[in-house]
């Protein structure tokens, strides 16, 4: 038995010093744990403090001032850096005239940057409006260099099938070196256009498109022949169409049904 005890001894003294080194191990990553918490949560309470140290503000503003834009972003990041909300900054800036899309982010140590885009307008909507690049009708102020713009109105239709219209009339008036000066739906749906060289359409309350591609026709059939200036034209028939030509009176004249008539 003695025998025995002094064999088994070196193995209990081998698991008492594992034992022991894996409770200092154990002990020791705890602390390290500790102080790393402990130093993230410095970081990120010394972080959070940071105040916003510039504030950078880009974009080709010609309607736009900056000092408007300053005034949305100054009580905002008053939180400091890293609590300023980006997002409620950018839907702020995007209500404001002429702004179509704000960008905002941040540029480490202590940059908030702004990057604003303005509306394109390609057409007036009415007396204070216009419509941008993507069809979408916005409020604005009005400025002289815009007053050669098309002015589209409806008192009737959304504003989408109105410039639905002006872009088929204006696209099939390209190529013969023309562009819509006017477009207007009255409360009873009649449609009635004006172009550049200051000719007056009368398109009437249906068959939009089919009535504007008769217009082209006349149109060619008028380059082919003798050119009389066209004052008005009223498409409100079934087929042809009523021209007054300047200093004569109104002629029915036919549009064919090769022509583009219906």
């Amino acid at each position: 038995m003695a025998r025995n005890v002094k064999r088994n001894e070196p193995q209990k003294t081998r698991s008492r010093r594992a034992r022991f080194v894996q409770s200092v191990k154990r002990i020791s990553l705890a602390v390290s744990l500790i102080v790393v918490a402990g130093l993230l949560g410095l970081m990120t309470q010394r972080a959070t403090d940071m105040p916003v140290q510039h504030i950078a503000i880009s974009g080709d503003m010609r309607h736009v001032a900056r000092d408007r834009v300053e005034q949305v972003l100054t009580p905002r990041v008053a939180e400091g850096f890293l609590l300023t909300d980006l997002a409620a900054i950018a839907d702020e800036l995007e209500t404001l005239p002429w702004v179509l899309d704000a960008n905002v982010r941040r540029e480490w140590p202590g940059t908030i940057h702004v990057h604003v885009t303005e509306q394109t307008p390609i057409a007036r909507w009415g007396v204070m409006s216009y419509i941008n690049q993507h069809g979408d009708v916005f409020d604005g102020d009005t400025f002289e260099r815009y007053d050669d713009l098309p002015l589209l109105w409806s008192e009737h239709s959304e504003p989408e099938l109105l410039i639905e219209h002006f872009k088929l009339f204006q696209m099939l008036l390209t190529r013969h070196r023309l562009s819509v000066a006017a477009l207007n739906e009255d409360r009873l749906k009649q449609i009635s256009a004006q172009l550049t060289d200051g000719t007056e359409v009368q398109f009437g309350d249906k068959d939009f498109a089919k009535r504007v591609r008769r217009f082209v026709a006349l149109l060619e059939s008028e380059q082919s022949g003798a050119n009389h200036a066209i004052e008005r034209i009223d498409f409100r028939y079934e087929s042809g169409a009523a021209v007054l030509r300047k200093n004569q009176k109104f002629a029915v004249t036919a549009v064919s049904q090769q022509q583009g008539g219906q």
